[in-house]
Formats: structure tokens, sequence, C-alpha cells
């Protein structure tokens, strides 16, 4: 890989590489079940990148990978949802901002998987699904992932919930709602004063490879039987919970 694609703090073609090739298979994932993409990737990240990059980066890469998903999927969004979630969006980003040092991610990571855990696994309660609920969504998703860098399985978790959902509803309109929660996330991270233009060229590579991936998936998405992707679905979301409750855990 040529030397111009790497930034300081990111030497090595292996690790570029590895990175590169779990963007397209992140994409991939999330493209095909909503979810799972976006801590795969933050995970590699945190072992092959330096520590204070890591969130920002990966901030602009999901960006592009939810844009892409959005952009194939756009016809099945609900702009509804999408709407409420954006103010709840803003909301969080504004207080987010004010303590994004502050506050530490091992409990927010806990509260997550926690979260996540009840909806799949709890007793069967209705949660409320009107526009207060997708503002509330959008808040606390969006903080949340100014600590925790994928916050992707909470909104998953509340929108798998909506009755007239189905997997392609979800997944558009998670994608739609997720590009605006990377974009807020990014433009944070810049007013803190991230210097991003050094990972510019690398970041583009991250959201070709993740393009491919996303492409993908959709195509697995529409071949996927409705029974087979909740089933998948609950199995991911559990899974990512218990990755993230250990990785809680591991750093309290």
């Amino acid at each position: 890989m040529p030397s111009v694609f790497l930034p300081a703090g990111l030497d090595s073609p292996l690790a570029a590489g590895i990175i590169l090739a779990v963007s397209f298979l992140g994409s991939a994932t999330t493209a095909a079940f909503s979810i799972g993409g976006g801590l795969l990737l933050i995970a590699v990240m945190t072992t092959l990148m330096p520590a204070p990059v890591v969130v920002p980066v990966h901030g602009v890469v999901m960006v592009g990978s939810n844009a892409g998903r959005f952009a194939i999927l756009h016809r099945a969004v609900d702009w509804p949802t999408v709407g409420w979630f954006s103010v709840g969006a803003l909301i969080g980003g504004l207080v987010g901002s004010q303590i994004v040092m502050s506050l530490p991610a091992a409990a927010l990571r806990l509260l997550i998987a926690g979260f996540i855990l009840f909806t799949q696994w709890g007793p069967k309660v209705s949660l409320p699904l009107g526009k207060r609920s997708f503002v509330v969504a959008g808040t606390l998703s969006t903080f949340l992932t100014l600590f925790v860098g994928a916050s992707g399985p909470f909104m998953t978790a509340v929108l798998a919930k909506v009755p007239r959902f189905d997997r392609v509803n979800l997944i558009a309109t998670g994608g739609a709602c997720m590009t605006l929660q990377h974009t807020a996330k990014v433009l944070i991270f810049a007013g803190l004063g991230f210097a991003y233009a050094p990972w510019v060229p690398f970041i583009a590579l991250c959201i070709a490879t993740g393009f491919a991936g996303t492409i993908l998936g959709t195509r697995l998405l529409k071949r996927l039987d409705e029974r087979v992707f909740r089933f998948a679905l609950r199995w991911i979301l559990t899974a990512l919970a218990i990755y993230l409750g250990i990785a809680g855990l591991n750093a309290l």
C-alpha cells in the first residue's frame, strides 16, 4: 500500500489492510442485518490505531458506510422517524459535546448492553414508539456514540420494535438515522480540534471498501426470509451486547 495512504500512527501496511478488510466485512454485515459492522470495525481499530484517533476516524468511515446504505435503500426510509430522530440527535450532540471528555466509556457500554439484553430477552413490554420516543432515542444514541464510538445496536433495538417496519424499512431507516448521527459526531470532534486531514486518504479507502461491502450485504438482505432475518438479528444483538458488557467490565 502506498505510504500516502498511511498516516502517522498507522504506518503498518498489514494493519491498514486488516482495517480495510474489516470495513468491507462490517459494511456487508450492517447492510444485511442493520448492526454489527460499526462495533466490529471499532474493535479492530482500537487494537491497531492510536486510541485518541479511533472514535473520530471511525465516525467519518461510518458516515460513508451508512450513507451508502441509505442511498441504495432510500425508497424504504420512514422519513417521520428520521425527522424526530434528528431532533434528538441535535440535543444529544449539544449535550454530549460539553462533557465528552468527562464520562467513563465503560459505564456507557454497560448501559447499552443492558438495554439491548432487556429488549431481546426481558419481559415483553410495549415500548412507546411515538415521536417523543424517537426524539429520546436520537438524543441517547448520539450522546452515547461520542463516548463508545458505535451505538448502532441501541438504535436498531429500538427500530426493531416498530411493528410496521419490515427488514428493509428497518435497515433503510437505520442507515438514514446513523448517517445523521455520525455526521454530528464528526462535526463535534472537528469543533473540538481533531485534525482529520492526515487521515483523509485512508478514510477514503475505508469508505470505498465499505461501499463495496454494502452492495454485497444489500443483495443478501433482499434474499433473506423475514423470520430468518428476525432470528439472526436477535442473536447478533445479543452477541454484541455481551461484547459490550465484557468490554465495559474490563475497562472498569
